[in-house]
């Protein structure tokens, strides 16, 4: 600043000075005295000029004793950054302060002068204040943009081991997996930084046993990396073991870093500083002991608290260009209270002397400029990689030497938090079939088929996974599908994968009696992050059945009271070993004869309630067929009905077996094989079901089963003996009756039945083999013999089809045509 104080030309003439020299007197508010000394001239103060003071460092001005000005240039980073150190979020706020630190001076006319102002919003380069009293300071607010001083970047990977892009998914595993951890800060300013610290927290799944320069401690890592000089770069590198209990995303933690710069972000700098305070300069003049020469010195006072830099002082004699005192940039400081003097100089005038000033001082500045900041990175979240795995055959069982298709299913579904984009599948195909047509695979993802450039397969000779049951028919062959190979599958969360195609067992042989088909998984989130690999945890196991079916039918029509009435019964065991599905009893009655009343009793000789009937007018009569779902092993059907009529009746086509047909057996609960109808009518002879005749004929197709069937037995007759010889223990008394097979073929009838109870008591009685004697007779042929009218024609006889008394010795009933047996 220039303070231009021109002395005032004094009213009354000068006077000498007195021995305390009067010029050294303060100069407070009021006019100063003039100098008797002093030549008149100009004594105002004009201000506004910049007093271009150099800046000088803190601790340079620290030395200095006094208050100064101070300026201060504050910034404040926060910012948000992602993990290659990209600013994400920032923000810079700036604050200029000058304060006037006197506790009883003050200060005015101040001024700031700044560089590159132009990069924040301050509002220009120059700033003036008016004054500010003891202790008060000046505040103004700015902003900065696009600025960085320290960048912060942070690395983690789940596949360290290959050398690319970092992977953030984890396989679930009950085994911990390998992570890397790799945090980098970098000086990309001018100046040092200073306190530069590092702070992250660590998430309970992480484990770092060697921690480098950091420290670990109550889940938080801290790495004091001290200063970075410009263009410094610091690399902290860990590894450490991930291990994940669920599939939810886990948060990984968050990095921090703090720094303080003796800079700004914005690069604002002061340029000036300057104000004026409670000082001011004058001449001391004085005559020389020769004539006409006087004895010149310029004085600079300081009355305040502030150090004062004396910048410019000029002095000129009045009239005058030549400069008599010219003083720049003081070295010394002048303290508070204290004043600065220069050489004193003989000037020639035959009259006082009058002088002018320029002055150019300031409060001495001290300006600082400092920077702090914080930076954090954008949280990355481990996503867990898993799926369940399923593979399926449509059916478990085939049949020995027929030529089948099956259909195979493979689903994925995606129990992760991780989208599933990568897959590779290897799949067995056994030896037992063909090797499958490639062309006909679909894969579908979320529903929607893929495109066939989206994926690849390759088949190959032999199977690769299973090791122990394998198929005999052949070697087998390993089929290979990459899901992923164009682009990612993006099969997300909850989404399913299906993969589906066709096998052919061309001539399964019986000795596979267990073939495993086993698959394994290989899935990816990432194109370099960590596989999970699953085997599809239920193989789909499938075995060849040599099975022949085994069963016995038959049919007997019994007359009922009253003319055209009958009963039928149509007997139908599974005597194999296999549940049948889809049994159908069909049957012919004539068509002058209705059905009045029917039921079919199965296991226990309860009537089964999900048994459908259908009848069908044809040229033979009324067809009827009774349609069972499922008839269990060793399960006998035994069908009643009642017909009435009027007219005649074809005995021998009403006893007739209208014959049973039924698809494949039932191999499990959960296999329903295709539904192939054989005729068993041509297969099974007639064989009387009623309780009476008792008489039973076995037809069997079993031409291959090598062991004898499971002893079968009714639970009437066994029930009855059991009544008639006082046995009240069943299952003792049925365990007994199993060694009294005495035909081995397979079923206990009634006489078998009556010599287990004999033994079974020990005391059979006369009338108990009577009875066993008659009984017998009825297991062969059921003849219906009732005594005549009056009781007393044993040579007489009564038809079984319409109860008509025919001679003994007759072989054909005279009413009905029926042939006796």
């Amino acid at each position: 600043m220039d303070l231009l104080a021109p002395l005032s030309t004094p009213e009354e003439p000068a006077v000498e000075a007195p021995s305390a020299d009067p010029l050294l007197a303060p100069i407070a508010s009021e006019e100063p005295s003039a100098d008797p000394l002093m030549s008149s001239g100009e004594n105002a103060v004009q201000v506004g000029e910049i007093a271009g003071a150099t800046i000088r460092s803190s601790a340079e001005v620290d030395e200095v004793p006094g208050d100064k000005l101070e300026g201060t240039l504050h910034e404040i980073e926060t910012a948000t950054l992602s993990n290659d150190g990209t600013v994400v979020k920032q923000k810079i706020q700036g604050t200029l302060t000058v304060n006037n630190p006197s506790a009883e001076d003050r200060i005015y006319d101040i001024d700031v002068l700044l560089d590159n102002a132009d990069s924040t919003d301050i509002g220009g380069d120059q700033i003036s204040v008016d004054e500010l009293e003891a202790g008060k300071n000046y505040v103004k607010k700015y902003s900065v943009s696009d600025a960085q001083m320290l960048i912060l970047r942070e690395s983690l990977d789940t596949n360290p081991a290959r050398d690319n892009e970092r992977s953030l998914s984890i396989a679930l595993s009950e085994e911990p997996g390998v992570v890397a951890l790799t945090i980098e800060v970098e000086n990309v300013s001018g100046v040092q930084l200073n306190n530069v610290n590092i702070t992250r927290n660590i998430p309970d799944c992480l484990n770092f046993n060697h921690t480098g320069a950091s420290i670990i401690e109550s889940g938080a890592l801290t790495w004091e990396v001290g200063s970075l000089s410009p263009g410094e770069k610091q690399v902290l590198a860990i590894e450490g073991e991930i291990l994940v209990t669920s599939t939810e995303t886990i948060s990984a933690g968050i990095s921090k870093a703090t720094y303080e710069a003796d800079s700004t972000l914005s690069n604002l700098s002061f340029r000036d500083l300057d104000a004026f305070c409670r000082g001011f300069t004058y001449m001391r003049v004085r005559e020389d002991e020769r004539p006409d020469n006087w004895i010149c010195q310029t004085i600079f006072e300081n009355r305040s608290s502030f150090a004062v830099d004396l910048v410019k002082l000029q002095v000129r004699m009045k009239g005058s260009e030549s400069l008599l005192f010219d003083v720049s940039d003081v070295k010394e400081d002048v303290h508070p209270q204290g004043k600065w003097e220069s050489e004193e100089r003989t000037v020639m005038a035959t009259a006082e002397p009058d002088f002018t000033y320029d002055l150019s001082y300031t409060v001495l500045p001290r300006a600082t400029r400092k920077t702090e900041g914080t930076l954090k990175l954008e949280e990355s979240k481990f996503t867990v990689v898993d799926a369940e795995i399923s593979k399926t055959y449509s059916t478990d069982t085939l049949r020995s030497f027929r030529e089948q298709d099956i259909e195979a299913a493979i689903v994925v579904k995606n129990t992760g938090s991780a989208t599933i984009n990568l897959m590779r599948i290897t799949d067995d195909i056994p030896g037992i079939f063909e090797a499958p047509d490639m062309d006909a695979v679909t894969i579908s993802v979320n529903g929607k088929e893929l495109s066939g450039d989206q994926w690849k397969g390759e088949l190959s000779s032999g199977i690769t996974l299973e090791k122990e049951h394998r198929s005999p028919d052949g070697d087998g062959h390993t089929m290979t599908l990459t899901v992923g190979t164009t682009g990612p599958i993006g099969l997300k969360p909850g989404k399913t994968m299906e993969v589906s195609y066709k096998l052919n067992a061309p001539d399964p042989s019986p000795a596979n009696e267990r073939v495993d088909a086993p698959a394994r998984f290989q899935f990816s989130s990432e194109q370099f992050g960590p596989p999970c690999v699953r085997d599809a945890p239920e193989a789909p196991t499938i075995r060849v059945s040599h099975l022949r079916r085994n069963f016995s039918a038959g049919k007997q029509a019994i007359p009922m009271g009253g003319k055209g009435r009958y009963e039928v019964l149509i007997l139908f065991e599974n005597n194999g070993d296999t549940a049948l599905q889809d049994v159908f009893i069909r049957d012919v009655i004539p068509s002058n004869f209705e059905i009045k009343d029917w039921h079919i009793r199965g296991a226990g000789g309860d009537k089964r309630s999900d048994v459908e009937m259908s009848t069908n007018e044809t040229e033979a009569g009324v067809e009827i067929t009774w349609k069972v779902p499922v008839v269990a092993k060793g399960e006998r059907l035994d069908v009643s009905f009642e017909i009435k009529g009027e007219g005649e009746i074809d005995a021998e086509a009403l006893n007739r077996f209208h014959g049973a047909h039924f698809g494949d057996e039932l191999e499990t609960d959960d296999d329903v094989p295709e539904a192939v109808e054989e005729e068993a009518a041509d297969e099974a002879t007639e064989e009387a079901a009623s309780e009476e005749d008792g008489s039973e004929e076995e037809t069997s197709e079993d031409a291959t089963e090598e062991e004898a069937p499971a002893i079968k037995f009714r639970e009437d007759i066994m029930l009855r003996v059991m009544e008639e010889y006082g046995i009240t223990d069943r299952d003792a008394f049925l365990a007994h009756s199993m060694n009294f097979d005495l035909d081995d073929n397979g079923y206990l009838k009634k006489a078998e039945f009556v010599e287990a109870a004999k033994a079974f008591t020990a005391d059979g009685e006369e009338d108990v083999e009577e009875t066993e004697a008659s009984e017998e007779t009825t297991e062969a042929t059921e003849e219906v013999e009732e005594p005549s009218a009056d009781g007393g024609e044993d040579d007489m006889k009564v038809c079984p089809i319409c109860s008509s008394s025919v001679s003994g010795t007759s072989m054909t009933c005279t009413a009905c045509g029926f042939t006796f047996a």
